[in-house]
């Protein structure tokens, strides 16, 4: 079991990193989070986890951006080589892109254990304060393929289809492909 929490500046520019310094100290616009939750053990804390998040934002007056609150719950438990999960999210305010969201989903292990095949979809209501009214729900279906090419670096191909997409309201579909690499010791 554990609690985990956190404060960041909602100011912050990764473009400009040293900047966050002035702004965490003399606006004082937080976001802050705290989470509760259990991992099966330190070895599968990312596949057997199970965690409520609630969080809180300050409200951004340069950027006119309303202060906010949320919840979010993750469910993610490994049965032999199937991993499914299940995320509810929930926002009121604070800049979040979609105030409802559910997704679900499975990750299935190949023979080699250390490579995985994953599929997720989501459903998401585009946030009223920043769409209107007038915003369709979003649809996300994501594929990924985790290959551990080496002892230390895994490569993961990633490609996503968004339907009504709520940054993008002029487009019904746009697709995303991406490329991760993850690199531990």
């Amino acid at each position: 079991y554990y609690v985990m929490a956190g404060l960041a500046d909602t100011n912050g520019n990764p473009g400009k990193p040293f900047d966050g310094f002035d702004s965490f100290f003399d606006e004082h616009e937080y976001f802050k989070h705290i989470e509760f939750g259990w991992a099966g053990s330190w070895e599968q804390r990312f596949a057997d986890n199970i965690h409520l998040t609630l969080w809180q934002a300050d409200e951004r007056k340069q950027a006119n951006v309303p202060d906010g609150w949320g919840t979010a719950f993750s469910f993610s438990r490994e049965f032999g080589k199937w991993l499914p999960f299940l995320r509810v999210g929930y926002g009121d305010g604070g800049g979040a892109i979609l105030d409802r969201s559910i997704s679900i989903g499975f990750g299935h292990s190949s023979a080699r254990q250390s490579d995985r095949f994953g599929l997720g979809l989501q459903w998401g209501r585009p946030n009223e304060e920043i769409y209107g009214t007038t915003g369709d729900d979003q649809y996300t279906v994501e594929t990924y393929y985790r290959m551990q090419v080496f002892k230390h670096l895994q490569v993961v191909p990633d490609v996503q289809l968004l339907i009504n997409p709520a940054f993008n309201p002029d487009e019904d579909r746009v697709w995303v492909f991406g490329l991760r690499a993850r690199l531990a010791f």
